[in-house]
């Protein structure tokens, strides 16, 4: 599209045609206008075509298609439907007359904005008698505001691409690895919603004894983990260890990096143990001293084993984040468990999703911050994450029950708990 992108009248000529095939009676089905409209309108930021240029010539074709479209179907009314090419799409017609009875002049605003109604509200509109006086005011309206909907963003990501070819390369590498761990962390939780047992049993893969009795997500997480964690450490250290320990000089350096160093005292030894602590107590005041225990032996080996960890295989400026990172991994998660556990299998992935981006900025921020290696932030969650799900296991098997009681009481109290400390952070270092 270098060609295209040359000129910019024929750019514009090419958006205007664009938005006039997508409105155009039912050929804008078989357009794929939204993709198309964005990709030109990118285009057009580089071509130094001025945004009010751009949606005029959007508008304009997006308006001259519905004109079109309406004044078809007003002049040949029933006869349309004598044509091969109406007769093959005679559902989608069927479709917008029903929305246009159910409607009558709203189903003009509402189809400009939905995609498969576009390009058959207005030739529908004109073959039900719509009067022209009405249709065609209310058509401009809406394509006035449809103009900046579909043509801007494309427009303003342009400008976008731009700014990320000025940003340092540390800084790009570091947003397309977070990107990239968020969107694992995304269909990691999607295939846990799709295959949770209580599916599973309803595909009658599984007997309700079997969904019921065996935690398979936690031992799923387990094998997983232990795996990730034995490749990790076989390939450590990685070839962009090194690249973002020198990167992260030049974050420190950044407008932001006194934000991100207030948010390392989240990840402070003696937080994380107060907070497991009141945990802790929270198990035992209201009768789930069992799993208070539980919980308790879990953290500690978690914590005896990444002491262990760190003091033979990782650097000794390394070894307190890493201990650091995985308690405060290992407490987000069981956190998470705590609150779906009176949940449904099936909804509980909005907190598992929640907590998986904490876990996920709190990686970032040691990156950020130069106290650990790549490498050993991904050892760090592994193991993290393998002590969870060891607990959720014997949690599980033990059928320990669980009492939600007060839990938002706790949750509010372990906010309250941070916001406190991260202001008193951003204090000091302000």
């Amino acid at each position: 599209m270098n060609w295209i992108a040359e000129s910019p009248a024929l750019l514009l000529a090419v958006v205007w045609l664009v938005a006039f095939l997508e409105s155009f009676a039912l050929l804008g089905i078989l357009v794929p206008g939204v993709v198309l409209l964005f990709s030109l309108s990118a285009l057009a930021y580089h071509s130094g075509i001025s945004p009010l240029a751009l949606l005029v010539a959007g508008g304009s074709g997006a308006l001259v298609g519905d004109l079109v479209s309406f004044f078809i179907g007003f002049r040949l009314k029933n006869r349309l439907y004598h044509w091969s090419w109406i007769a093959r799409h005679e559902v989608w017609i069927r479709q917008g007359e029903w929305f246009f009875h159910r409607w009558g002049w709203l189903s003009v605003i509402i189809g400009r904005f939905l995609g498969p109604l576009r390009p058959v509200i207005p030739m529908v509109a004109g073959t039900l008698g719509m009067p022209g006086r009405i249709f065609t005011p209310l058509c401009a309206l809406t394509a006035l505001f449809w103009a900046p909907i579909y043509l801007l963003p494309g427009y303003y990501t342009g400008e976008l691409s731009h700014l990320w070819t000025l940003q340092p390369l540390g800084t790009r590498a570091l947003i397309i690895y977070a990107l990239t761990a968020m969107a694992a962390a995304s269909g990691a939780l999607a295939i846990y919603h799709h295959g949770h047992p209580e599916r599973l049993h309803g595909w009658g893969w599984l007997t309700r004894d079997q969904a019921d009795r065996w935690p398979i997500p936690a031992l799923f997480l387990l094998t997983l983990t232990a795996v990730a964690f034995s490749a990790l450490w076989a390939l450590s250290p990685l070839p962009q260890d090194v690249l973002f320990l020198d990167w992260s000089v030049t974050w420190r350096n950044q407008h932001s990096a006194e934000l991100w160093q207030a948010a390392t005292a989240l990840s402070d030894a003696s937080l994380l143990y107060l907070e497991f602590g009141l945990i802790g107590c929270w198990l035992v005041l209201t009768g789930q001293a069992r799993l208070a225990l539980l919980a308790t032996l879990t953290f500690c080996t978690l914590a005896l084993a990444s002491s262990q960890f760190t003091r033979h295989y990782l650097m000794a400026g390394q070894a307190q984040a890493f201990f650091e990172l995985t308690l405060l991994v290992f407490s987000a998660g069981f956190l998470a468990n705590l609150i779906n556990n009176s949940k449904h299998g099936l909804k509980r992935w909005p907190v598992y999703f929640a907590a998986s981006q904490l876990m996920l900025l709190a990686v970032v921020d040691q990156l950020w911050a130069g106290r650990l290696t790549l490498s050993a932030c991904g050892l760090a969650l592994c193991m993290a994450l393998f002590f969870n799900s060891l607990l959720k296991v014997c949690w599980r098997l033990q059928h320990l029950p669980v009492q939600n009681r007060t839990l938002y009481a706790l949750l509010i109290e372990l906010l309250l708990l941070n916001l406190a400390i991260l202001l008193l952070a951003g204090i000091s270092n302000g």
